[in-house]
Formats: structure tokens, C-alpha cells, sequence
């Protein structure tokens, strides 16, 4: 019932590597090999009445004594992108880098009352140039020199403490993931995705996508009522990350959040059907010479989702509703002063799977709406504030926008020509919501020198960009998995008139080993 781990991978630059990061890669596979061999004999004992000992299948453990167990596992992810977001680079704006991230991960668990969870992350990115763009211009920004080309980090990502005095309820505290919107999950393969990938991490991720990915230093409390409704709340700050390798995982000590979140489960009130409702606090204190504004943000947020899956005829419809309404104080960039804010967005999605049909074709139509300012002088502020989100899920794979002043229209398409293959098409076409105000992208504070999210002028125009995203995904072996993609996004009027090169390409291919 928790919101789930982030997963890792590795990617290798040969020449680079050989300098830097081979050897820490080595340590961890030596790792890894050794505790398989340390639990084949054992495993291969599993019928024996003796409980203690150790297995392998399907992660590596051990139990002993009255209670005790310890589980480990290894994953590394592997990925090559390419970038041309509207550069000028030596080959015309293409630039590649290679990504390498390693993890390695325990829990030890008494009985059903406590959990020690500890993970370690070792990530590295090579082959950045001063022409990179894109992410790959991001990473660049946050290494050690000017002249430096790798982006480098080794930290403990997580170490939390869970205790669940009595049934039903976990308190974690300590350094942990937080993705708001899987705090309850299904078995039920569509109620997944809909849960992970299309409903979660609106406004509080961790941005996992990226090589070095966001934590929290924090508690989280969660109590589940039987079949029908479960509560979390939690407080927290955000580490730094993301983006930046080399001061990754710090605490940002004038950041603080928290929120509850109360979920009616499936069937409990609607048939086949879902409710949520939250409410989150953000306030950021930060001075501006570490990405703060010249007066507090503080921002409220109240808001409500729904997601349901409906036989209907031959396959299923599904239908996501998501909604939250914002209020608070917001200091705009550049301002000197609190701004009154008045904001709101919402979701709207609908599906329909034929599973009984060759491919087991998901045919998805949506638009995402976050409220813009239509009078910058005004006093107030209308701009949705998208706090700490995972928007490469949402809003086009070249996380080129962020979820303010934005109209997102559109169209998915996933299928399964094969059992270990998913195919994923979606299509975008993106908007502002007002061209009085600005185009934001980001996905919220993960250093000491930025805010988080950055404008651009409307140039007098909505039209931003269209989208098109081609996503494949294959379970190659067990333990071993294969992606690929390709986001082009066309520049519309707006980047027109800004930009002598207005489309934005992005590319990449990834590895990922888990144990």
C-alpha cells in the first residue's frame, strides 16, 4: 500500500568508463554474484523443514530464527539518448551521452512489525559537451567544471525505518520515496497502469526517469480500513537530485510539504470504481541565492480523482477524472512581492481495451487543463503551480513543458503484438491555457541554485508544439528488459517566432538488469 521503490539501471560509455566508473560497476555485479552463489545451495534445499537459510527465487533472501529475514537485490540501468532541443551544435544540434545507474538495495523485517530499508545509488553521465541539449544540457550545468564532460554521483538514496505497531498501520520514517497516487494498488494489470502511469506523481514525484531522481527526508504515516478505505499523510523535504549527479541527495532544508490522502477503494461507494481526495501544503523559504523568490511560496492544494474500468460490449472502457484547486501566496519570477494565488487544473481521460482482440489493442483520448495568468499586473495569480511532479509521464517523453498555463490535448495507442513486446504511440498537441502568460517547463526544485521551473514568453501566441512519442518495451529474459523511444515534437507559432530551429528531437535506447 505504499507508494512503490523506484527502480535503476546502468549505461555504459566504454572509454569513459574505463576511466571513472568501471570499477564501481564491477563491485556491484561482484556483489551481486556473490550473494547468488552464497544462496544457490540453500536454495536448492527448499523442501527441507529447516526455515532458516537462504534462496534465490525470485530475489535473493534469507530468514532465520523466530521472525528475521533479509532481502537484497541489484538493478542497473543502461541508456544511450540522443538530444536536438533546438541546438546548434558541430552536427547540427545532435548531441549523445551515455547514462550508467547502479543500485543496490536491503530490507531487513521482523516479523510483520518492522522494516529497515537501506539503498545506495551510483550513477555517472559521459560524453557532455558545452552544445548539449535538452536533459543532456541539465546534467552539463551541474558538473564540477566548465570544461568537465561526465556527471557524477555516489549517495545512499534511501534509508528508512517502517513500524507497524498494530495491524493495518505503517509508520516510515527517514529518507524514502514519495509518488502520491499509488498509495493503493490493484493486481489487475490495466488497474496498474492506470494507477502508476497515468494518475500518479501529478503533483509529488520523484522524477525517475532521469539518472539521479529526487528522494524525501521525511515521515509518512498509513493506516488501511479493511476493503474499503485507506489513509496516508505525510512531512517531508525534498533532497536535490534529478538533474544534478554531483550535489545529489542533499536536503533542501527551506523546502517543506506534506498532505493527506483519503481513498474510497474500488467497489466501496461506485461499482468498479475508484475515489481519491487530497490536500497538500507546499512552502518554499528558500533565499534567492539558492533558487528561492524574493518572498515566500506557500501554496495550498485541495483535490479529488476517480478512475473506474466498466465492461462495456466487446472489451473495456476505463475513465479517469482528476481535479485540484490551489490558493496560497506566490512570489512570480523576477517579483519582489507575494502574489494572491487562485488557481486550479484538471484531467480528463478515456479508454477503451479490446482484450480478447490480437494485440489487445488500449485506445486513449485526454486533455490536461492547469489554469494560466491573464493579467501578469494584476496583484493575483492564476498560474497552477505544479509543486514536485514526474511529468515525463504525462506531458510529452521530451519534457519540454510542465504542467502551468497549459492545454495538453491527446491520443494513445498501446498494444501487445507479443507477449513479452508493448507498443506504446501517443500523440500531443499543446496549447496555453493564456498567452498573457508564460510557457513553463521543469519539474520542480532539485538543486541550490535554480527553482525548479523556468518560463519562456508566449511570443503573443497558445500555439506551442505538436508531439509525437514512439515508446517499445521488451521483457527480453527474466531479469533483463529492453526500451526504446523516439519524441519529435513540431514548434508551432509561439516557438516560431522565438526560434530559428523550433522542433525538438529526442532519442534513446536502454538496458535494464535486475537481480
Amino acid at each position: 500500500d505504499w507508494p512503490a521503490l523506484g527502480g535503476g539501471r546502468i549505461v555504459s560509455s566504454i572509454n569513459e568508463a574505463k576511466k571513472t566508473g568501471i570499477r564501481r560497476v564491477l563491485v556491484g555485479v561482484a556483489v551481486a554474484g556473490l550473494l547468488t552463489f552464497v544462496a544457490q545451495p540453500v536454495a536448492a534445499e527448499e523442501s527441507s523443514a529447516d526455515p532458516d537459510g537462504c534462496g534465490y527465487e525470485p530475489t535473493l533472501s534469507c530468514q532465520w530464527g523466530d521472525g528475521h529475514r533479509l532481502d537484497a537485490y541489484l538493478v542497473n540501468r543502461s541508456r544511450v539518448e540522443g538530444w536536438n532541443a533546438r541546438g546548434r551544435g558541430p552536427t547540427g544540434g545532435v548531441t549523445t551521452s551515455w547514462g550508467i545507474r547502479n543500485r543496490i538495495g536491503a530490507t531487513y523485517s521482523y516479523r510483520k512489525a518492522v522494516k529497515l530499508f537501506g539503498e545506495f545509488q551510483n550513477a555517472r553521465v559521459f560524453d557532455l559537451s558545452g552544445s548539449s541539449t535538452g536533459a543532456e544540457a541539465l546534467y552539463k550545468a551541474n558538473v564540477k567544471t566548465t570544461d568537465g564532460r561526465i556527471a557524477r554521483g555516489d549517495d545512499v538514496r534511501q534509508l528508512w525505518l517502517q513500524l507497524d505497531p498494530v495491524e493495518d498501520l505503517s509508520i516510515r520514517g527517514g529518507r524514502q520515496d514519495i509518488k502520491l497516487g499509488t498509495e493503493v494498488m490493484y493486481s489487475e494489470p490495466s488497474w496498474k497502469y492506470l494507477k502508476v502511469k497515468r494518475a500518479s506523481q501529478r503533483l509529488v514525484g520523484t522524477v525517475g526517469w532521469t539518472h539521479a531522481e529526487r528522494s524525501n527526508d521525511g515521515l509518512g504515516v498509513a493506516y488501511d480500513l479493511g476493503e474499503d478505505h485507506h489513509l496516508y499523510g505525510f512531512w517531508a523535504r525534498p533532497t536535490t537530485g534529478v538533474f544534478d549527479l554531483r550535489k545529489g541527495y542533499r536536503q533542501q532544508d527551506d523546502i517543506n510539504y506534506g498532505g493527506v490522502t483519503w481513498t474510497v477503494k474500488r467497489d466501496t461507494w461506485i461499482p468498479d470504481t475508484e475515489l481519491r481526495f487530497f490536500g497538500l501544503v507546499y512552502d518554499d523559504d528558500r533565499p534567492v541565492e539558492d533558487g528561492g523568490r524574493a518572498d515566500d511560496v506557500e501554496v495550498y492544494t485541495l483535490g479529488f480523482s476517480t478512475i473506474g474500468i466498466y465492461p462495456l460490449g466487446p472489451g473495456n472502457m476505463d475513465l479517469l477524472v482528476w481535479f485540484a484547486y490551489q490558493a496560497g501566496d506566490y512570489t512570480a519570477a523576477g517579483g519582489t512581492s507575494d502574489l494572491d494565488l487562485n488557481a486550479a487544473a484538471g484531467i480528463l481521460e478515456v479508454g477503451y481495451q479490446l482484450p480478447e482482440v490480437y494485440g489487445k489493442p488500449w485506445f486513449r483520448l485526454g486533455v490536461n487543463v492547469a489554469s494560466g495568468d491573464d493579467d501578469p499586473d494584476d496583484g493575483d495569480s492564476t498560474t497552477f503551480f505544479n509543486m514536485l511532479p514526474t511529468n515525463h509521464l504525462y506531458y510529452g517523453f521530451a519534457d519540454q513543458l510542465a504542467f502551468q498555463n497549459l492545454v495538453d490535448w491527446f491520443a494513445q495507442i498501446m498494444f501487445w503484438p507479443h507477449e513479452k513486446v508493448l507498443v506504446n504511440l501517443m500523440f500531443h498537441q499543446f496549447d496555453l491555457q493564456n498567452d498573457d502568460d508564460s510557457q513553463y517547463f521543469g519539474t520542480g526544485a532539485f538543486n541550490k541554485n535554480a527553482f525548479g521551473f523556468g518560463q519562456r514568453p508566449s511570443a503573443g501566441s497558445k500555439r506551442v508544439a505538436r508531439e509525437l512519442d514512439v515508446v517499445v518495451n521488451v521483457n527480453l529474459i527474466d531479469h533483463v528488459s529492453l526500451q526504446g523511444g523516439y519524441a519529435y515534437m513540431w514548434g508551432r507559432t509561439s516557438w516560431e517566432r522565438q526560434f530559428s530551429n523550433e522542433d525538438v528531437k529526442f532519442a534513446y535506447g536502454q538496458v535494464t538488469v535486475s537481480y
